[in-house]
């Protein structure tokens, strides 16, 4: 039977489409979701962290400064060191080598407190060492107790290990350089630092040091090169290899071991005034102004060196020119760096200045202001045969003694 008529209707319900385009935007949402979780969030590191840098080791900064110490490149040498000893503070071995490379190069205050460093941290007898050579170098070094001191703590680190060579080579140098009338023990000290250690380079110069200074030139020149071919870049080898050179009249040697020595310490100005000197005794006084110019450039405000220029001026019959300088030299001055301290009258180098000087005075006709300078050589040098002679002739120039008769 089949109802009719009536209010409920059986209806079928027409079945719901699909959205296709909402499908794909769902699929594409899930399979983007997945990667961003799979792959890229592992990637991205955690808010509000630090980021992490790349820390390399000491190890690798002391390595660094050994290679630039044996390529010369002492600055760079010393900031590797500094860096790593920033990475290992209680590295007492690290210190000792910073020490060393800074006295040669010529920054000796910073040198004796590392060396103090390495000696409150390990008390090794490489560190007391270390710290007797840094005292030796230091500028303080001329006053006595500096000297006592240096010589106390080489001392006490032969004591803690007699064989250390390094010890022996340093001792030998401090007893050369301050105690000359001991210059039979300082060779001993140099001779046992080669024989315990051919392979060091300070041995060979201690041995050369000693050779050159008590005059043996041939010898000390064969120990300096000896000690050049362990470690040729250091200009604290070169500058003595050109004295002895110079010693034994060897100009084109004595010049080419300056040179070395300049190139390699360009911020130096001994080398270019041991060239001045070199040239200037060979008769060539143009070439030492030059070098002697350098030499200023490179000090302005020691009065040395202006002394230097104002006598290879003079000798090149410049004696305008060298006035200013003299004058620098002996009574100072202000130049565009600074105040330059003049130089009190003492033995040569220093009285050559004044000699010069007065001369220079003289020639331009200023005797007014030479006669002082030569009363002033005869008071306080009179036994100087040099600076008589000198001051002999000054007075003659300014009528004030009758010429000398040449023969």
């Amino acid at each position: 039977m089949y109802l009719q008529n009536s209010k409920y209707k059986l209806q079928r319900k027409k079945p719901r489409r699909f959205n296709l385009a909402l499908i794909i935007i769902l699929c594409l949402f899930i399979v983007t979701a997945t990667v961003v979780q799979g792959y890229v969030v592992p990637l991205v590191p955690p808010l509000f962290l630090p980021t992490a840098t790349a820390t390399r080791p000491a190890a690798s900064y002391a390595s660094d400064a050994a290679l630039f110490f044996k390529e010369g490149k002492l600055d760079s040498a010393i900031d590797a060191y500094t860096q790593a000893i920033l990475l290992t503070p209680t590295n007492s071995d690290l210190y000792i080598a910073l020490s060393r490379i800074q006295v040669f190069n010529h920054d000796y205050e910073d040198a004796v407190k590392n060396a103090q460093y390495a000696v409150l941290l390990s008390k090794s007898a490489v560190s007391y060492a270390v710290w007797g050579e840094a005292l030796h170098r230091s500028e303080a070094n001329k006053a006595l107790p500096a000297y006592e001191d240096s010589v106390r703590q080489l001392r006490k680190s032969l004591e803690l290990d007699p064989s250390l060579a390094l010890a022996h080579a340093y001792l030998a140098e401090v007893l050369m350089d301050w105690d000359y009338g001991n210059w039979k023990e300082a060779s001993e000290e140099a001779r046992t630092a080669v024989t315990q250690s051919p392979s060091l380079m300070e041995s060979h110069r201690a041995m050369a040091y000693i050779y050159q200074m008590t005059g043996n030139y041939g010898e000390a020149v064969g120990e300096y090169n000896k000690a050049i071919e362990l470690h040729s870049m250091l200009a604290d080898l070169w500058l003595p290899l050109g004295d002895c050179f110079k010693a034994v009249n060897d100009i084109p040697s004595a010049i080419e071991a300056y040179l070395n020595a300049s190139r390699l310490g360009p911020e130096d100005p001994n080398p270019p005034a041991r060239i001045a000197r070199t040239y200037a005794g060979e008769g060539d006084y143009p070439k030492a102004a030059q070098y002697a110019k350098q030499a200023v450039t490179l000090a302005p405000l020691d009065a040395r060196f202006h002394g230097l220029l104002g006598v290879m001026y003079y000798q090149n019959n410049q004696f305008q020119e060298s006035i200013p300088e003299l004058t620098l030299a002996i009574a100072g001055g202000t130049v565009e760096d600074g105040n330059v301290k003049g130089l009190p009258l003492g033995a040569w180098p220093v009285s050559e200045y004044y000699w010069t000087y007065g001369l220079a005075l003289a020639k331009v006709g200023r005797c007014t202001e030479a006669i002082p300078i030569f009363r002033l050589l005869e008071q306080q040098l009179p036994e100087d045969e040099i600076a008589m002679t000198n001051v002999t002739e000054g007075l003659a120039i300014c009528k004030e003694i009758p010429p000398t008769p040449q023969p």
